[in-house]
């Protein structure tokens, strides 16, 4: 225990060195690189029971929750997943749920289990293009399909009306990659790919 937790220690010392002696980085995705993932049982389950990548599914839960289970919105969004309320009913229904509570948003399980359906239904709803399926999560389905119809393509290089979503689309994409890249499941503690002290894309 206290030698994982050294490293861990040389690893900050490392970063926060890093940081004094480059100008260009990004607090957030600091942040992100020095964080384990969660729920990585609940994860490939689920991954693989909906046809989403681990990677896409593990940037999804960290850039809505940071793997908080209990984490809630100002709107109201609850969970790993940050579902509102009148959509985790909605999901409930579709999925046989009767006796399903509010309450119940605060599993895991239950939580990761609803995002990955929802995400999956809003995935073909776009015809299976990801950067506008990752923006409906955000901002909603019609918001998505307004902007669709006035002209809007799913191109990640164009920003979005909404900057929430805009920099929820640019965190979930860039944090796939680095997942898909440095394979931090893998290891008791976070991978750190110090080359990535920079503005994510």
């Amino acid at each position: 225990m206290f030698k994982e937790y050294s490293r861990k220690i040389i690893v900050l010392v490392l970063i926060v060195v890093f940081v004094f002696a480059v100008g260009d980085f990004d607090l957030w995705t600091i942040r992100r690189n020095f964080e384990e993932i969660k729920y990585q049982a609940e994860i490939q389950k689920y991954a693989e029971k909906f046809a989403i990548e681990e990677e896409l599914l593990a940037a999804l839960i960290y850039v809505e929750s940071r793997f908080n289970n209990y984490s809630q919105s100002p709107k109201g969004a609850v969970g790993l997943m940050q579902l509102m309320p009148s959509t985790a009913i909605w999901i409930a229904e579709e999925l046989g749920y009767d006796d399903f509570q509010l309450t119940d948003l605060n599993e895991p399980e239950i939580n990761i289990k609803f995002g990955c359906w929802y995400f999956s239904y809003l995935y073909e709803k776009f015809d299976r293009d990801l950067i506008k399926t990752i923006a409906a999560y955000n901002a909603g389905e019609n918001n998505v399909r307004i902007w669709v119809n006035n002209g809007w393509q799913g191109n990640i290089n164009e920003k979005l009306p909404f900057a929430e979503t805009d920099n929820f689309v640019r965190r979930v994409i860039s944090t796939k990659k680095y997942y898909k890249e440095n394979k931090p499941e893998f290891y008791n503690y976070p991978a750190i790919d110090l080359s990535l002290f920079r503005l994510a894309d």
